[in-house]
């Protein structure tokens, strides 16, 4: 077989500097890491404005001559670059169907949105929150239709395909934020967030001695009422998950997660305790392996279930403009439950049931005919202390580009070991001194990345601040922007917090305020603030309720922390001594904190500008 003939010219070429650089190169040519910024402020004279694009350019320019008319110019959206891939027509040079078309899909969406401003004060509030709902909707459904045209579109020689795509998407991202902040109104849009809970949650109990205690969720929404949630007409407390978003969750959502296998077992499981029986195993196998951390009672599959859909809920209040932010204040946590029992080889489902994260992912994503949303890509941040491995094994068990999960984490091939094929027990992990020793839960799973979907980032046998923080600045923050997410979900866990007694993190409360800020800031750069939360992990909580100990009788001395109405009568909080000593540091500080600082960061951030 001949060998092709090498093209000495070309790669002659490839050495000379692009003009981007600031130098010339040896032939005028253009370069294909041309930018908005380097590309002349007006469109190239050579080239003539197409047909359609010209014509709907002239209805926007011709409607006024004011003031007015120049706010809602589309170089008020789109920048000089894109409007003057709009304005060219060279049939030799790009297709007109495909960028061409551009001008004309984001001149009609500004002229919408224009109308739909004129014609709003005279609206009730049903038909407000109907109508910004609409245009918002339409801002995301066309800029990934743009992609696509984009994507299969003849692009003009020299100019990046890439820089084309960033470009529209920060045009309709510009489009969404105009239509949020001209479209809202006290309790709804910008300025919002929203904290959502169901005391179906209430209804998981898990046996004495668990870390994961009822008494979460009652701590956890008084963490959000003292960040404002229920007092500030700005700062929504919903305290229950209506049926449509219940049976969506059941029906829909959790049967496309997890599957029918493990729903039917989880399922039967349950149904099959007695009512007045609690601390069950739920996840232990045919040989009753794997179920010790994971116990329930009666009402634990409606308390998964309903946490499912307060994820639901807070997608479509996101997406759809109801507020900036949400926090879902659920239990049983859910970033340890995959496509099956104990996944990715753990030992155990870790606490969980159904994953809300990644059914939250999957919702946004499924396409509008089929119920969803029709996003186009969502990234998942994990920052509770564990590796989320149900979670990277729903959505990017192989590479799928609509995801990105993203998981900073104690762990690391140190602590848990390096692969070895003869081992399929992740119970223990083989360190290099030859020395057997427990590793950190959930495994090796979350010590390398496999594909261009995953981030994992271990930070050793504790996470401290400084890693953390260095993770999400050097790592995090390039390959979400870089991935340009229409929505970020963060799996909030507070499992890493100094006094929490799982004792594996050093971080503050203030400091999961400022992962919070850091998470709201990618979000804010790439999706028009569009984020929410669910609660994973966090132990944290000193005990509520006086000890009944026949041996350890109560004393005066005993603190007990005061959670007022949120902790409901007949909720108990029986907890060992032991336990119990661990906790009582926590009255400094501890999960509750965690929470408040957390919401308030999520208010801090609510204002798109």
């Amino acid at each position: 077989t001949q060998e092709p003939v090498i093209d000495i010219d070309a790669i002659v070429h490839s050495l000379s500097p692009p003009e981007c650089f600031g130098k010339t190169s040896q032939e005028p040519r253009n370069s294909s890491c041309l930018t908005p910024e380097v590309l002349p402020s007006s469109p190239d004279p050579n080239f003539t404005p197409a047909k359609s694009a010209k014509r709907a350019l002239q209805l926007a320019s011709e409607e006024n001559n004011g003031d007015t008319d120049a706010v809602w110019s589309i170089n008020r959206f789109a920048s000089d670059f894109l409007v003057g891939l709009f304005q060219r027509e060279s049939v030799d040079d790009y297709s007109v169907e495909g960028v061409g078309q551009l001008g004309t899909l984001i001149t009609n969406l500004v002229a919408k949105l224009r109308q739909t401003c004129s014609a709003y004060p005279g609206y009730g509030m049903h038909k407000k929150v109907i109508e910004l709902k609409k245009m918002l909707c339409q801002c995301l459904l066309i800029k990934g239709h743009g992609e696509d045209c984009i994507e299969y579109s003849s692009i003009p020689h020299g100019v990046s395909k890439v820089t084309i795509i960033t470009e529209w998407r920060k045009a309709c991202e510009r489009i969404y934020k105009r239509a949020v902040s001209k479209l809202s109104f006290t309790g709804v849009g910008n300025g919002v967030t929203s904290v959502i809970t169901d005391s179906r949650c209430n209804g998981h109990i898990t046996q004495l001695g668990s870390f994961e205690r009822p008494v979460r969720l009652p701590a956890a929404i008084k963490g959000a009422k003292r960040a404002g949630a229920g007092r500030d007409p700005n700062v929504l407390l919903l305290t229950e998950v209506e049926d449509n978003y219940y049976n969506m969750a059941e029906n829909v959502v959790i049967p496309k997660a997890h599957k029918k296998t493990y729903i039917k077992r989880l399922k039967t499981k349950i149904q099959s305790i007695p009512p007045d029986q609690k601390g069950v195993p739920l996840t232990d196998d045919s040989d009753g392996e794997g179920g010790d951390d994971t116990m329930g009672s009666r009402g634990s599959y409606a308390a998964a279930v309903v946490g499912i859909g307060a994820s639901l809920k807070a997608v479509d209040m996101v997406v759809t403009g109801k507020c900036v932010n949400v926090f879902c204040a659920i239990r049983p946590p859910g970033h340890h439950a995959g496509l099956e029992l104990r996944p990715m080889q753990a030992v155990s489902n870790g606490f969980c049931l159904f994953n809300a994260a990644a059914c939250a992912a999957i919702y946004a994503t499924t396409p509008l005919s089929q119920g969803g949303l029709g996003l186009r890509r969502v990234c998942v941040i994990d920052f509770d202390v564990h590796h989320g491995n149900g979670t990277q094994d729903i959505l990017c068990s192989t590479y799928d580009p609509r995801y990105l999960y993203v998981s900073i984490h104690a762990g690391g091939a140190h602590i848990n070991g390096f692969e070895d094929e003869d081992s399929g027990d992740e119970s223990f992990r083989h360190l290099l001194g030859g020395r057997k020793t427990e590793g950190i839960f959930p495994g090796r799973c979350g010590d390398t990345s496999p594909h261009k979907g995953v981030l994992n980032i271990p930070l050793g046998q504790k996470v401290t601040a400084s890693a953390m923080g260095s993770a999400l600045v050097s790592q995090v923050t390039p390959r979400v922007e870089e991935f340009s997410p229409d929505l970020i979900i963060l799996s909030a866990g507070f499992d890493a917090h100094e006094n929490d007694p799982l004792g594996m993190g050093g971080l503050s409360a203030a400091d999961f305020g400022s992962v919070t800020e850091v998470a709201c800031q990618m979000a804010y750069k790439t999706c028009s603030g569009r984020i929410l939360s669910v609660l994973e992990g966090g132990y944290g909580i000193p005990c509520c309720r006086p000890r009944n100990d026949l041996f350890l009788p109560t004393t005066s001395e005993e603190r007990l922390l005061d959670l007022g109405e949120d902790l409901p009568s007949n909720m108990d909080d029986e907890v060992h001594y032991t336990l119990r000593q661990k906790l009582d540091k926590c009255h400094e500080e501890g999960f509750l904190e965690c929470v408040q600082s957390h919401v308030q960061s999520f208010v801090k951030c609510n204002i798109r500008k």
